[in-house]
């Protein structure tokens, strides 16, 4: 017989049994514990749990306050400007170099515009002295010579800074041509009327007598000489002609790199070259080029003694050198 100690256990147990074998009954779940809720942080941005489970007033407040946040914000209008007004560039004003006359060679400084003239000094090479005018022909300088005014043949010399504005300026008369010879005594005896006596004409230059050299030979026909002063130094810038059948040819002393005081001519260039000619010093045309001037119109009056001579055969005889025009004032 059982114990009281174990009754009640069997008795619950044959209960269960019997219930379970009936199937009228549903089991009732055995309770679970719930796990604690834990706390877990808000990320930046999202709505708080609370926000979660607001009421519709609240809701409503926070929509109406969304609304305005969402209004759009009045952005300011730019004033325009006006345009500001560009200044235009100053146009720099040009500087003239004052005008001055530079030796390329040894040239001679006269008192006036004119070999007439007397020379009062030189300008060496590589000078240079300030042009003050001009004579209205255009081919004399005047310059600053140290203090005192001098005149410069134009195309013995080069030219820089604006010569286009130098005025003509004014010089005093050449003085008279010194003679040669003393005039004659008078005499008491009478002289029958008559024509008057052909003047004889003063040159500042003259040929020295028998200074040509005969200088034959077959090639071109070629006519030089030197220009003097009295004392027997080249001059340079002094114009000879050669008149010679067709267009005269006028050279200066000293052109073409013939050396100072030397000129040289050849009128007939390849071809065959008879008949006469003449040589004298003229004045200086305005600009004669370096290379030598041809002109076809009268030429200048003679300005010395005239050399003449005749080509027959180029290479026997006509052909001269050494022809000498000395200067007989200076």
């Amino acid at each position: 017989m059982l114990s009281r100690r174990w009754l009640f256990p069997f008795l619950a147990l044959a209960i269960l049994v019997l219930l379970a074998a009936c199937g009228g009954s549903t089991p009732v779940p055995t309770p679970t514990r719930q796990p604690k809720p834990t706390f877990t942080p808000t990320p930046e941005g999202q709505l708080p749990n609370a926000d979660l489970f607001k009421t519709p007033e609240n809701a409503g407040a926070t929509t109406a306050a969304t609304e305005v946040a969402a209004l759009p914000t009045r952005t300011a209008t730019p004033t325009e400007l006006p345009p500001t007004a560009t200044p235009e560039p100053v146009t720099p004003t040009p500087t003239t170099q004052p005008a001055a006359a530079f030796a390329n060679q040894a040239v001679n400084v006269r008192g006036g515009p004119g070999v007439a003239y007397g020379r009062i000094g030189n300008m060496a090479v590589g000078q240079r002295y300030p042009i003050t005018g001009r004579n209205e022909g255009g081919d004399w300088w005047q310059i600053d010579y140290n203090g005192q005014q001098g005149w410069v043949v134009g195309n013995l010399v080069s030219t820089e800074g604006t010569v286009d504005g130098v005025q003509v300026a004014q010089a005093a008369a050449p003085p008279p041509p010194r003679p040669t010879s003393p005039p004659p005594p008078p005499t008491s005896t009478p002289v029958p009327a008559g024509p008057p006596p052909t003047a004889v004409p003063q040159y500042g230059w003259t040929y020295v007598t028998g200074s040509a050299i005969p200088a034959p030979q077959c090639g071109v026909v070629h006519l030089s000489g030197k220009v003097q002063y009295a004392n027997g130094s080249p001059q340079n810038g002094v114009c000879v002609l050669i008149d010679y059948y067709g267009p005269r040819q006028i050279k200066f002393s000293g052109s073409g790199g013939q050396g100072d005081g030397n000129w040289g001519f050849a009128p007939c260039a390849e071809g065959d070259c008879k008949g006469p000619y003449k040589v004298y010093v003229v004045e200086c045309p305005a600009n004669v080029p370096d290379a030598g001037l041809s002109i076809t119109s009268n030429a200048p009056p003679p300005q010395s003694d005239i050399f003449t001579g005749t080509v027959t055969d180029k290479c026997t005889t006509g052909q001269w050198e050494n022809i000498i025009f000395k200067n007989t004032r200076q």
